[in-house]
């Protein structure tokens, strides 16, 4: 398959994905028309929202998937994923220690932003754990998938902050 089939195909697949969650919001629409009516329009937005984007990612997953099996080959994009991926990793469990040492709400707007991405990363660990152990197999080389494990062990600690943060240290008030 040609390079220029390939492009064709991942974008394909995310117009596909892009028509699904229109379909899917559609039939919401369609759906909700037949309620009573009630003037919470916010209501039903977010409503038509929250059908269309999970039905957008799923399908979106396959041409993703797909993208990144064709470029399975390719070391140079592997070890610059790598190298995110780890930099990620390592100022994400940066972010969470700080968050979890200042446990009162600091004025600094600085220090917020990083409080911030800290909360960010404890709850978006479990995606980046997935993402980074999916790389780390399909990395051609090892160099790459070193980084990458190591990119899952961070994200894995993360992990270990997240359960210490949510359920064992006191809340803060």
């Amino acid at each position: 398959m040609s390079r220029g089939a390939k492009i064709g195909v991942v974008i394909g697949g995310y117009v596909v994905a892009v028509a699904a969650a229109m379909l899917a919001g559609w039939l919401y629409d369609a759906h909700m028309a037949r309620m009573p009516y009630d003037t919470s329009g916010g209501m039903y937005a977010e409503g038509e929202t929250l059908t269309a984007l999970p039905v957008f990612f799923l399908v979106a997953l396959v041409p993703t998937l797909l993208g990144l099996w064709f470029v399975r080959r390719h070391t140079g994009f592997w070890n610059l994923v790598a190298i995110g991926s780890l930099g990620f990793s390592a100022v994400s469990l940066a972010a969470v220690l700080v968050t979890m040492k200042f446990r009162a709400s600091s004025p600094n707007l600085g220090l917020m932003f990083v409080e911030l991405l800290g909360l960010a990363q404890l709850l978006g660990m479990p995606l980046f754990f997935l993402a980074f152990v999916m790389f780390s197999v399909v990395a051609p080389t090892p160099l790459a998938r070193r980084r990458l494990k190591i990119a899952v062990a961070l994200e894995a600690v993360i992990g270990v902050c997240a359960v210490l943060h949510w359920f064992v240290l006191p809340p803060r008030f």
